[in-house]
C-alpha cells in the first residue's frame, strides 16, 4: 500500500460520523434512461480533492416493491457522508418496481440498474469519475441488485449504436447490508472464481425470515469457496463476525473499498 493510500485509510475512522463539509452539492433526480419515470438518481461528488473521484453506487432496498434513493440523514446519510469526505463521489439509483401491469420482473429491474452503472460511468468526464473505480451496495432488495450487478454476466452490448449500452454494467466492490432471502437466484447461481470481493453487513437476528442471517452466511461461504475476497459482520445479533458498533462496520466497509479498488 502506498503512503497515499495508507493516510487516507487512517483516516476514515476519524470521518466517518463527523459534520457534513460545506459544498460539493448534489444533483437531484438525474435521468439515466427514459424507458421509466422511475429512471433517476441523486450525484453527490466527493468532498475530499482527490480526482478522478472513485464512485460508490447505492441502490435502496423496499422488498422490490417500494422505497426511495434519499439519503439526506439517518444511517444511509451518514454513510453517504463518509464515503464524498473518503474522496468518493456517491450516487443513489430509483429503479422501477415489480409489477404485472407494466410487465416488470425481478430481471428487468436488474437491467434497469445496469443502466444506471452504465450511466454513471458514461458521465466520467462530466463528474470527474474514475469509471474503473466503482462500488455498489444496497439494502434487502438493494442488496441483491448489487450481487447480481458484480456477479452475472455484464449487460454491456459492445455492438450497440447506443454508446451508453456499450459500457460495462459491473462494479469493481459489491457491498450488501441486510442479506435477504434470493441470494440463490440474484447472487450465488452467478459467482466466478475472480469476480467482486464482497462486503456483507447483517444485524438481523435468527427469528427474522426476511433477512434471515441463513443468507448472509451462503454468499460468505460461497465466495470463500470461490477464494473471492470477503469480509462478513454483524453487530453480534447472528452468527457473522461482531463488531463494536455501527460506526466501526462502516469504517471497515470504507476500508474494504479502497482496499480492493486499489488493485
Amino acid at each position: 500500500m502506498n503512503p497515499l493510500t495508507k493516510l487516507r485509510v487512517g483516516a476514515l475512522a476519524a470521518i466517518v460520523f463527523t459534520g457534513v463539509a460545506p459544498g460539493a452539492e448534489p444533483q437531484r433526480n438525474v435521468k439515466y434512461d427514459t424507458k421509466h419515470e422511475r429512471n433517476v438518481l441523486d450525484y453527490w461528488p466527493a468532498i475530499a480533492k482527490e480526482k478522478p473521484a472513485s464512485v460508490f453506487i447505492w441502490f435502496h432496498g423496499g422488498g422490490f416493491r417500494q422505497g426511495d434513493k434519499n439519503m439526506d440523514r439517518g444511517g444511509s446519510g451518514r454513510m453517504r457522508e463518509a464515503y464524498q469526505k473518503a474522496g468518493y463521489a456517491v450516487v443513489s439509483c430509483n429503479y422501477p418496481f415489480l409489477s404485472k401491469e407494466e410487465n416488470i420482473n425481478y430481471m428487468d429491474i436488474v437491467i434497469h440498474c445496469a443502466r444506471a452503472v452504465q450511466f454513471v460511468r458514461s458521465q466520467a468526464k462530466e463528474w470527474n469519475i474514475d469509471p474503473e473505480r466503482i462500488c455498489c451496495g444496497g439494502a434487502s432488495a438493494g442488496a441483491l441488485i448489487s450481487e447480481a450487478l458484480g456477479y452475472h454476466d455484464d449487460f454491456a452490448d459492445p455492438g450497440s449504436k447506443d454508446s451508453i449500452a456499450q459500457l460495462s454494467s459491473r462494479p469493481k466492490v459489491v457491498i450488501s447490508h441486510m442479506q435477504p432471502i434470493g441470494t440463490r437466484e440474484f447472487a450465488l447461481r452467478y459467482m466466478e472464481k475472480g469476480e467482486a470481493p464482497l462486503f456483507v453487513f447483517s444485524n438481523a437476528p435468527e427469528s427474522d425470515r426476511v433477512h434471515a442471517p441463513a443468507e448472509a452466511l451462503k454468499i460468505r461461504d460461497k465466495a470463500k469457496d470461490l477464494e473471492i475476497p470477503c469480509e462478513a459482520i454483524s453487530l453480534g445479533r447472528n452468527k457473522l463476525t461482531a463488531v463494536k458498533d455501527a460506526k466501526e462496520m462502516l469504517g471497515r466497509q470504507l476500508k474494504f473499498c479502497e482496499k480492493h479498488l486499489s488493485k
